[in-house]
């Protein structure tokens, strides 16, 4: 999980220079991806009908969490981009009706409104790009739920195949219609999207493969460190330099994830939530 949330906080930098633009970055990270998630899949890709259909509901759900959140990469600052759309675990709490981890998770979300008050606005910030980042936080709190529920109840990487699948479908027409630069045009281009559509499937299956074990509300907690990652290569990659305010609000950030994942006092972890789902999902 920690593996998956350090290789998603390379994405917004991968984003930002793209070679196509970001609802067609979207469906070619999914779509080239699509061999290789088959690929790692152990056994048959099919699911039960009703599983297919949560499937292509988290899928799509998932597209337009990442056709979103690419707009909001190009529009506004990597850190504000990147901290605006961790409110999910607050939209998945109330979706979830959770009261769960709420110590932890409030400093965690402290941590981010302190990045956020004190946000580089050198660069290309602006109100538009704050909200692509928070309609993406929504599209994937849900889908969050979705995918938790059905990577406890089947093979992780055959549900990783066909939420990618339906991802592509979803962002394929936006990546054609609307985006004017939709078709990478040279090698090194292609191998750009490649060597991102790689990476993306990793993410997605360490992470899904996490969700077997970790509860969905501590998983949501750990993709606070995304924006901490991403704040980093940018400051390295795109000169956005960090406040101070950034900084400690990056260690609030840390300690919140702390007390979010703590052992119970008995030693064990609390059992896996089941995503808000009824169970079970077949």
């Amino acid at each position: 999980m920690v593996l998956a949330v350090i290789l998603s906080g390379i994405g917004p930098v991968l984003v930002r220079d793209s070679p196509v633009d970001p609802a067609a970055t979207a469906f070619w990270r999914l779509f080239l991806g699509l061999p290789l998630a088959l690929f790692l899949v152990r056994r048959s890709v099919m699911l039960p009908a009703r599983t297919m259909f949560w499937a292509a509901a988290g899928g799509l759900l998932l597209s337009g969490d990442l056709m979103c959140w690419n707009r909001s990469l190009v529009t506004t600052t990597i850190l504000e981009g990147t901290v605006l759309v961790m409110v999910y675990p607050v939209i998945t709490a109330l979706a979830n009706y959770l009261i769960f981890r709420a110590v932890g998770g409030g400093i965690a979300f402290l941590g981010l409104l302190m990045m956020v008050l004190q946000a580089n606005n050198g660069g290309q910030s602006s109100v538009s790009g704050d909200l692509w980042a928070l309609g993406a936080a929504c599209f994937y709190a849900f889908s969050l739920l979705i995918s938790a529920r059905l990577c406890r109840a089947h093979d992780t990487q055959v549900v990783s195949f066909w939420l990618i699948f339906w991802a592509s479908v979803g962002a394929a027409p936006f990546g054609f219609i609307v985006d004017e630069r939709s078709v990478p045009q040279t090698p090194h281009d292609w191998a750009y999207i490649v060597g991102y559509a790689a990476m993306t499937v990793a993410s997605y299956s360490l992470f899904n493969r996490g969700l077997k074990t970790v509860p969905t509300a501590v998983a949501s907690l750990m993709g606070y460190g995304q924006p901490v990652v991403a704040t980093v290569l940018g400051f390295f990659f795109l000169h956005e330099a960090p406040t101070v305010m950034n900084v400690l609000g990056s260690i609030v950030i840390v300690i919140g994830l702390i007390l979010a994942t703590r052992q119970n006092r008995n030693g064990r972890r609390d059992r896996p939530s089941t995503g808000g789902m009824a169970e079970p999902v077949e």
